[in-house]
């Protein structure tokens, strides 16, 4: 009854074999079908569960045709610790062109010079985002004297935003509680 199931899934969709070096423990079938609705690699000849919870490493949104696909992407930098912001902000550049590359007029400059000045003022507004700001890059420049990973820097960073938060930085100096992130962080891995 499963393998019938199986099987008549198999043949409605296009490309529903699992490509890979796999074979089936149980019959040594190498008729693979991958359920991506399920998570589940599954031998088409006997039925056994191969593997399950797999991740779909494919787009999270629907698309009808092949010119939407290539539309819908994704931008902008990865979320990182290791930034004061997470790397969630936006930048203003400071050259004044256009998305195009045409030079700004002298109204539009003057605008353009405002919103950087009030972004940069907004971005790091309160003490706690100087001290981060100051902080990070202080993990920067100890990372890079070091040569230390980017998974202890990511580690460092997390244990100084802890720190932080339960306000047990007040009174010390940024540059050795960074040392001291750093120093925890790869005595932890």
């Amino acid at each position: 009854m499963v393998q019938n199931h199986l099987s008549m899934e198999a043949s409605t969709k296009k490309n529903c074999f699992y490509e890979s070096l796999h074979r089936c423990p149980e019959c040594r079938s190498e008729s693979i079908f991958k359920d991506s609705l399920r998570g589940e690699l599954i031998c088409t000849n006997c039925g056994l569960i191969l593997e399950s919870n797999t991740i779909d490493q494919g787009a999270e949104w629907r698309t009808f045709n092949s010119r939407d696909y290539e539309k819908r992407s994704r931008v902008g930098a990865p979320f990182t610790l290791t930034l004061h912001d997470k790397g969630l902000s936006t930048v203003i550049d400071w050259r004044d062109r256009d998305g195009l590359g045409n030079k700004l007029s002298p109204a539009n400059r003057a605008q353009a010079y405002r919103l950087r000045k009030w972004q940069i003022r907004m971005r790091i507004h309160s003490a706690v985002d100087r001290n981060l700001a100051f902080a990070m890059s202080e993990l920067d420049r100890l990372a890079s004297q070091l040569g230390i990973q980017k998974n202890l820097k990511e580690t460092s960073a997390l244990i100084y935003r802890k720190t932080v938060s339960k306000n047990l930085i007040r009174g010390r100096s940024i540059e050795a509680m960074m040392a001291a992130s750093i120093y925890a962080a790869c005595r932890l891995s």
